[in-house]
C-alpha cells in the first residue's frame, strides 16, 4: 500500500509542466528514432542526453526515458511497413508484420503494436513499480554460466523458428554465428575473420546485415519477380483495413500477457536485452497456438507478443539501473550516465535518499506510456495509408530512406556495400527458401553466448561440469535438449 501511495504521488509530481513537456519531447524523439532504420534507443538516447541533462533532475531521466520506449514503439513502424527491422528487438516483428501489410492489413498490425506495446509497457511498470528489489536481487544469481546456458536456449529456438526445414534453418544459424565472431576477440583481443579488410575490424554492425537482409532483399525480389504484380487489385488495401482493431487486442490477450511476462523476466538480466525476451516470446507463442501454420504468414499473434515483450523489457531492464546501479543494455548504460551527469547515483540508496525523484520519474513513465497510445492510435491511418502509394513510386523513396540509415549509422560507404552484398543473400535464401531469422539470431546472441561460455570456462579452469553444477544452467539446457529432440521428432514424424 506505501508503494501505491508513492507511486500516486509521484504521477502528480509527474504533472508538472516541466516533467510533462519532458516526456513528451522524448516520446516523440524516440518514435522518429524508431521509425529511422538503424538508428535505435541507444543512439536516441545519446542524442538527447545533452538536452536532456540540461534539464535537471527528474526531467531529464524523463526525457530520456520517453526517448527508449518511445523507440521501441516506433520501431514497428519501419517493420511493418518497409519488413526493415530497425533494431535488434523489431527482428520478430518483421516476420508475420510485413506479411500483413503486403496483403492489405498494415492498420491491423500497426493497430496491434500499439495495444499489444501499451500492455507490455504497463505489466512491465508493474514490475518495475512494486517487485524491482525483490527481482533485482534474483536476478543476481544468473552468472556467466546461466548467461551462456540462457543464450543456448534462445538458439535453440531455431527449431521453432526456422521455417519448414529444420536442417536449413540451422545452416543459417550457423552462418550467423560465424558473422557473429567476425571482428575483434572479445576476451583475447586479436583481429578475426576480417580478410585484412579494415572496415570489419570491428565486426559487422547488426543493423546494417539486417537492413540490407529485410530491405533489400525485397527490393531485389520485387524488382526481379516477372509475376510480380504489385499494382493488381488484390494488394491494394481498403480504408478500412487501414483502421486498428479492438477485436484484435481481445484475440491476442494471452500472446501479449504471455510476452509481457517473458519480456519482464528476460529484460531483467544484465546484458541480455529486449532480444532474447522477442524470440522467446515469438517461440512460445507459435509453441502454444492452436493456429501455429500461420505464423510467418500474417499471424497477428505474431505481432502481438513480441510487441509485448519488446516494451515490457524495455522498462524491466530499468530495474538492474535503479535499484543495483547496473545497466542491463547499451539504452540504460546511456541513461545511467545521465543519472552521474545530474549528480545521483543510482543503487538501494537512491530509493532512501531521493524518493521524491524516484517515484516521480517512475510516474512519468506511465504517463509517457499512456501519451504514446494516444499519440500512435492517431497516427496508425496516415502511416498505414503509406501501403496505398504505388510501389513504383513508394520504393524508390524505400531505397534513400535505407540508404541514409545505414549510411547515418557510421557515416561509412563501407556499410552500405555491406548492406547491398547482404540483400543479394538475402535475395538468394528467399530462392532458395532459406529462413533469414535464424542468421541474424545466430549474429546477435552468438558472441553474448561466446563470451558467456569461454568466461565460464575461465573461472572453472577449463571445466565443463561449471554449466551443469549450477541448478538454473543445469535447467536450462535441459529445457534446451527436450525443446530440440521433440521438434526433431515431430519433423521426423511429419517426413514419415
Amino acid at each position: 500500500m506505501d508503494s501505491f501511495e508513492l507511486l500516486l504521488g509521484g504521477i502528480q509530481a509527474a504533472l508538472t509542466f516541466k516533467v510533462l513537456t519532458a516526456t513528451l519531447i522524448g516520446v516523440l524523439v524516440g518514435l522518429v528514432i524508431g521509425v529511422l532504420p538503424g538508428l535505435g534507443p541507444s543512439a536516441g538516447v545519446a542524442i538527447l542526453l545533452p538536452f536532456a541533462v540540461s534539464l535537471g533532475g527528474t526531467a531529464a531521466i524523463a526525457a530520456l526515458a520517453g526517448v527508449y520506449y518511445g523507440a521501441m514503439y516506433g520501431g514497428a513502424v519501419t517493420s511493418i511497413l518497409l519488413g526493415i527491422p530497425g533494431d535488434a528487438p523489431s527482428i520478430m516483428t518483421v516476420i508475420d508484420g510485413h506479411a500483413m501489410a503486403k496483403r492489405g492489413e498494415a492498420g491491423r498490425a500497426l493497430g496491434i503494436t500499439v495495444f499489444a506495446s501499451f500492455t507490455g509497457g504497463l505489466i512491465g511498470l508493474l514490475f518495475l513499480t512494486f517487485l524491482a528489489p525483490y527481482i533485482s536481487q534474483a536476478a543476481l544469481h544468473f552468472g556467466t554460466a546461466e548467461m551462456a546456458s540462457l543464450m543456448l536456449l534462445s538458439l535453440s529456438f531455431v527449431a521453432v523458428l526456422g521455417g519448414r526445414n529444420i536442417v536449413k534453418g540451422f545452416a543459417t544459424l550457423c552462418i550467423g554465428l560465424i558473422l557473429g565472431m567476425v571482428g575483434l576477440d572479445p576476451i583475447a583481443g586479436p583481429s578475426r575473420i576480417n580478410f585484412g579488410i579494415y572496415d570489419l575490424i570491428d565486426g559487422l554492425n547488426f543493423a546494417v546485415v539486417a537492413i540490407g537482409l529485410f530491405g533489400f532483399s525485397e527490393i531485389f525480389n520485387t524488382m526481379l519477380n516477372k509475376n510480380s504484380d504489385l499494382e493488381s487489385p488484390d494488394m491494394r488495401p481498403s480504408l478500412k483495413s487501414l483502421m486498428p482493431r479492438f477485436s484484435d487486442f481481445m484475440a491476442t490477450k494471452w500472446s501479449q500477457l504471455s510476452g509481457s511476462l517473458i519480456g519482464c523476466f528476460v529484460g531483467i538480466l544484465p546484458g541480455v536485452g529486449a532480444t532474447t525476451a522477442t524470440i522467446m516470446s515469438y517461440a512460445a507463442a507459435k509453441k502454444f497456438s492452436k493456429n501455429s501454420d500461420e505464423f510467418g504468414k500474417g499471424a497477428i499473434d505474431g505481432v502481438a507478443s513480441p510487441e509485448a515483450a519488446n516494451n515490457s523489457a524495455s522498462y524491466s531492464s530499468m530495474i538492474p539501473l535503479f535499484t543495483l546501479g547496473i545497466p542491463g543494455s547499451a539504452t540504460t548504460a546511456v541513461m545511467l550516465g545521465g543519472l552521474l551527469m545530474i549528480g545521483l547515483q543510482p543503487g538501494p540508496m537512491l530509493f532512501i535518499n531521493n524518493p521524491d525523484f524516484v517515484w516521480t520519474v517512475f510516474g512519468s513513465f506511465y504517463i509517457g506510456n499512456l501519451m504514446l497510445v494516444f499519440i500512435t492510435i492517431l497516427a496508425v491511418p496516415a502511416l498505414a495509408s503509406m501501403m496505398l502509394v504505388k510501389m513504383r513510386i513508394l520504393y524508390p523513396i524505400i531505397f534513400a530512406i535505407i540508404i541514409y540509415g545505414v549510411y547515418s549509422i557510421n557515416l561509412s560507404p563501407f556499410d552500405i556495400g555491406v548492406a547491398l552484398f547482404f540483400g543479394l543473400v538475402g535475395y538468394l535464401f528467399m530462392k532458395l527458401d532459406y529462413p533469414m531469422v535464424p542468421l541474424i539470431l545466430g549474429m546477435v546472441l552468438g558472441p553474448m553466448l561466446e563470451r558467456g561460455i569461454r568466461r565460464t570456462l575461465i573461472s572453472s579452469d577449463g571445466s565443463f561440469m561449471a554449466f551443469f553444477d549450477r541448478p538454473i544452467s543445469l535447467v536450462l539446457l535441459l529445457i534446451t535438449a527436450v525443446m530440440i529432440i521433440v521438434q526433431v521428432y515431430k519433423t521426423y514424424r511429419k517426413a514419415q
